[in-house]
């Protein structure tokens, strides 16, 4: 880990603890080495920072494009591990970004909503990540952001000090499927991913309708 990413990842760790009292669970889930995706619920801006402050490992971390021609943040974006990746539309060059990444034995961090969410709430998975994993048979970590989005909902001008917890789970184990992937298969594995994160969040997160022990 260069000592640029380090130091990022250590600010925005002692940000997490002095502002949003972050609480952290399940860290030993992570494994020290090979390849491995990070998947987690997006509800606001500050998830995949404070993931990336709490994970032990650097990852590298799919980002709107749009974010790449802001000046000064989309040199930093790239700077500490980001890339772009065009939302609405399959992005073969994000993709081959994200395979490149796995196959060197690196992290890649995804939120498979691919979009923040309103209200907190679990939506529905796009069908990258699990893609993504079924091509590489890599394994998936769970991970559950609890309550950022009472601290920077989308819309918010400023945030609001309340408590962040970070839970993370067993990897999930995904086969890798060699040739075409039908829709019905990335769907099942898609909504896999999704209730492991969901398990892992309280009510008030988790998809409407949805009750899952978290036993």
């Amino acid at each position: 880990m260069s000592l640029w990413v380090e130091f990022w990842k250590r600010l925005f760790y002692y940000i997490g603890r002095a502002a949003f009292r972050l609480k952290v669970e399940g860290r030993a889930y992570e494994p020290p080495s090979g390849p491995l995706i990070v998947a987690g619920n997006h509800a606001s801006v500050i998830d995949p920072p404070l993931i990336g402050a709490v994970l032990r490992r650097q990852g590298a971390y799919m980002a709107k494009a749009e974010l790449f021609a802001v000046p000064v943040l989309g040199p930093w974006l790239r700077s500490t591990g980001s890339f772009p990746v065009r939302r609405g539309t399959p992005d073969r060059k994000a993709i081959r970004r994200s395979l490149e990444v796995l196959q060197h034995g690196g992290m890649l961090v995804i939120f498979p909503e691919g979009t923040r969410s309103p209200d907190g709430r679990l939506r529905d998975p796009e069908p990258g990540a699990a893609m993504i994993a079924l091509r590489t048979g890599v394994p998936v970590m769970p991970a559950a952001v609890v309550n950022s989005h009472r601290i920077l909902p989308k819309g918010a001008r400023w945030p609001r000090f309340e408590r962040v917890t970070i839970r993370f789970g067993p990897p999930l184990a995904v086969p890798k499927i060699e040739g075409r992937l039908d829709h019905a298969t990335m769907e099942e594995w898609g909504r896999r991913i999704m209730r492991e994160i969901e398990r892992m969040l309280p009510e008030d997160q988790r998809s409407a309708g949805t009750t899952i022990s978290r036993a």
